[in-house]
């Protein structure tokens, strides 16, 4: 996973997350899979029908559910890995998913202010 960090003004920072084509081809299949076993298509016994028409049939659906799945793990991963102490996530926008099973997409997020304390233990109290 391939993180960019750009940081804006007003503790607003802009996440460039990319996600390898060997990760998102590995979830589209667990993904492909569940809806095989449960999809009812005329001509198949339920579980029964072949991966290209569950594919083709349920194409957006799949694409839907991947990205959902994706999102969620590689924005938490990508903050992990960035050690960035947010407040909010504001938006994500941009979910791209390549031809070549990549993925990549922007997150906004608010991040807890930055700041240096003072001395303050030789305040009189």
């Amino acid at each position: 996973m391939k993180v960019e960090v750009e940081k804006q003004p007003g503790s607003v920072s802009t996440l460039q997350i990319e996600l390898p084509p060997e990760e998102v081809s590995k979830e589209w299949d667990t993904i492909a899979n569940s809806f095989a076993r449960f999809a009812k298509i005329p001509g198949y016994r339920p579980g029964k029908a072949p991966r290209a028409v569950i594919e083709r049939r349920f194409r957006k659906e799949i694409q839907d559910e991947l990205t959902k799945k994706l999102v969620s793990k590689s924005y938490h991963e990508a903050i992990e890995q960035e050690q960035l102490r947010v407040a909010s996530l504001a938006n994500i926008e941009d979910v791209q998913l390549g031809e070549d099973k990549s993925m990549r997409f922007r997150a906004t997020v608010i991040t807890a202010p930055e700041f240096e304390l003072p001395e303050y233990k030789n305040i009189p109290v």
